[in-house]
């Protein structure tokens, strides 16, 4: 206990000695006054001696408030005060008595009151055992607990990659030496106690455990012991704590098991979809390649030149839709393990839609693209790539779902102090019950058409957006269509 807490406790417990012993004694004037009989008088004193002994839980403290009792006692009686003849007269028993009750009191005292806090104390553990998330955190509050409940230093060595770190030292613990250290080595590779009071080590100041879950170690604890054994309710203490700290370790493995389990078989099952659904969506464009370009090697004289310009574009629109399709599932995979990584940097939104306009360029012969602008100098903190990739998905997805002659417009504006960026279309909208749909991976919305792909586009394009820190909806234009809304984080600068 630090001196200035030790001080505090010190001045507390003899303000309450004194404040009961000058209690007992107006109590003990009033018994008097009432002429009294002289048991109650002494049952008085020795009453205040107990509260002090239980109040206090101080030797001390009830020693000095029973001698105080009986000489107190003493000089109501003789009614006078207090003098070498009197002092005389008093048997040692009249004092050896008082003392004997009120120490075993005061130790009865102690007892209980140390009983209620470890109680206390292993309570709060299993508390912040249920809050616990990971090894390290569980070893830590271990630590921590043992250091409170028993009152002695402890030291606790945490294990990373097969090897025992740096120890961390609970208490006023001091530096280790290297018996310590050895100490502690042996445990972790032994699995066994060793330390003060064992077989092993027995010089070592500390008593060293092995934490374990299974048969993985994940630290040693150990326990100061060298100046004073541990005691068999301190040991009592000690074993309770240990093995919570066992049941949270394996309750914790138990957990992150179930968790890799259940993204192992997320992964499994995203593989099966994007197996299932690049087996039914790129068949239809490679067969129709295959197809267009033998037509073209067998009989491509015997054509006439429009037929093979159609046979040109069929080809060229079903390698882009394979290169956008490729390009989406190596996006998804990279999010899926987390491999994205954002190169952000301040860029004009306006010079990203007029990329986005030229490389869409082709959807143009169908769909009317078209741009608006309501602030020049937008600009937003981005990975330019990404985001051309998001609009690209945007548009087409609405040519794919808009008929031909729909106009599409990218509009880029200022939303909710973000900056933001549109895509609509004209076209015949998405139904209401569909809406929260939209972005689920391999939802496709339906339909005939088998170039409509496999519903990775707008999942793809929520993900990028929000790892941007924005967010992306979809509502209704007026008066029929649909409007994709996307936000971005806006980038100010303060000109002079």
């Amino acid at each position: 206990m630090p001196r200035s807490a030790r001080f505090r406790v010190l001045t507390q417990n003899a303000l309450i000695t004194l404040a009961l012993l000058l209690l007992a004694a107006a109590l003990g004037l009033i018994f008097r006054a009432l002429s009294l009989q002289e048991m109650n008088l002494y049952a008085l004193f020795l009453l205040g001696s107990l509260l002090t002994a239980a109040l206090t839980a101080s030797r001390a403290c009830g020693a000095v408030s029973a001698l105080c009792g009986v000489l107190l006692f003493e000089m109501l009686q003789a009614g006078q005060g207090m003098s070498l003849a009197m002092l005389r007269q008093l048997h040692p028993l009249d004092f050896l008595i008082p003392v004997s009750v009120t120490l075993l009191m005061g130790s009865l005292a102690r007892k209980s009151r140390r009983l209620t806090d470890s109680t206390r104390l292993m309570l709060r553990a299993d508390q912040r055992f249920l809050q616990a998330s990971g090894p390290e955190e569980i070893l830590i509050i271990t630590a921590q607990q043992l250091q409170r409940l028993l009152g002695r230093p402890v030291t606790l060595y945490l294990t990373q990659d097969g090897a025992l770190l740096p120890p961390r030292r609970f208490g006023e613990a001091a530096e280790g030496t290297p018996l310590e250290e050895t100490a502690a080595q042996w445990t972790f590779q032994n699995g066994e106690n060793s330390g003060a009071r064992t077989a092993r080590y027995a010089r070592a100041d500390y008593l060293y455990t092995c934490l374990r879950t299974g048969a993985h170690v994940c630290g040693v604890l150990g326990i100061f012991a060298g100046e004073r054994p541990l005691t068999a309710l301190e040991n009592q203490f000690m074993q309770s704590v240990l093995s919570e700290c066992t049941l949270a370790l394996e309750r914790d493995f138990s957990n992150r098991e179930k968790q890799e389990a259940a993204l192992q078989m997320r992964n499994e099952k995203l593989r099966a979809d994007l197996l299932r659904s690049i087996s039914h969506d790129l068949r239809t464009p490679l067969t129709s390649i295959s197809g267009s370009a033998g037509l073209l090697a067998a009989q491509g004289e015997r054509l006439s030149r429009e037929q093979r310009q159609q046979l040109y574009k069929d080809i060229e629109g079903d390698a882009l839709f394979l290169l956008g399709t490729v390009e989406n599932l190596l996006s998804v995979t990279r999010i899926e393990e987390g491999r994205m990584a954002l190169h952000l940097k301040p860029e004009l939104l306006s010079e990203v839609v007029g990329e986005a306009l030229r490389r869409l360029e082709k959807y143009g012969r169908t769909h009317p693209l078209r741009a608006e602008q309501a602030d020049e100098l937008l600009l937003a903190r981005i990975d330019a790539h990404l985001i051309l990739q998001v609009l690209t998905n945007l548009v087409d997805n609405a040519v794919k779902y808009t008929p031909p002659g729909t106009e599409i417009v990218i509009r880029t504006l200022r939303l909710h102090n973000m900056a933001a960026v549109q895509v609509a279309d004209t076209g015949p909208g998405i139904p209401d019950a569909q809406k929260a749909k939209v972005f689920d991976m391999f939802y496709s919305g339906g339909g005939g058409d088998a170039r409509r792909g496999m519903g990775l586009g707008l999942a793809l394009c929520k993900s990028i957006v929000t790892a941007h820190g924005g967010t992306l909806s979809v509502s209704d234009n007026a008066p029929h269509g649909a409007v994709f809304t996307f936000t971005l984080q806006e980038e100010r600068i303060d000109l002079p």
